[in-house]
């Protein structure tokens, strides 16, 4: 199958309209529930594979072929999957922004005291690099790649946005409230963190670059309460 069948279907319209078509309700027939799961678990194997390849290769050079060898699974039941394989790429880098934002779960942080708070957000953050080394990489390249949907680049824009909403909300107070400016500075240092730690060969303890970065926050948004 050449790159004009496997991209078929426009990604940016019908990711949505292949995912819930695919994950609909099982139907009630004798055996369709543990067909209907297995189809499920397929689906997420072939998704976790996907993001793998993506590290490993780049968005633009995954083909159907890589993904059908490394999951085991024919190319003709990954389009029935995922209709296309620009929507099976896109599902897989959608789904790694989720996992950066269950992984954080800044949302309980206000409870603290905002010393507690920066302790907590940065240490959050320092481990999910070092559990999760390509994911941040993987989401830099997406942005910056010419073959990646606009439906990526928006999941981009709008999980960026939304981290910068949560910090907002999880690190500013009444007395000392913190601007989405200010939220969009501590991503960018996070940012430039990791990119300083992964081109250094991500071996060091990530916490030895969001040291100073930490500390430069603290003394600015603490020190000046």
């Amino acid at each position: 199958m050449n790159s004009a069948q496997e991209g078929a279907a426009g990604p940016d319209l019908a990711l949505d309209a292949v995912t819930e078509a695919r994950t609909e309700a099982p139907p009630a027939r004798p055996g369709a529930a543990t067909k209907y799961r297995r189809g499920l678990e397929t689906r997420q194997r072939v998704i976790d594979l996907t993001k793998t390849l993506i590290a490993e290769h780049g968005y633009g050079e995954v083909t159907l072929d890589q993904i059908s060898a490394h999951a085991g699974v024919a190319k003709s039941s990954l389009l029935w999957h995922f209709g296309s394989k620009e929507i099976l790429l896109a599902e897989a880098a959608i789904s790694l922004f989720q996992e950066i934002e269950v992984s954080l779960g800044l949302g309980e942080l206000q409870d603290l005291p905002v010393s507690q708070r920066v302790d907590k957000l940065f240490e959050r953050v320092a481990d999910y690099f070092m559990r999760n080394p390509e994911t941040k990489g993987i989401v830099l390249a997406l942005l910056f790649s010419g073959n990646a949907p606009q439906t990526v680049r928006e999941h981009i824009r709008e999980s960026w946005a939304g981290h910068v909403r949560v910090m907002v909300e999880a690190l500013g107070t009444p007395n000392r409230p913190l601007s989405p400016d200010m939220g969009r500075v501590v991503l960018a240092l996070f940012h430039g963190c990791y990119c300083h730690w992964y081109a250094n060969g991500a071996q060091e303890d990530i916490r030895l670059y969001l040291g100073p970065a930490k500390e430069m926050f603290q003394q600015w948004f603490i020190g000046a309460a």
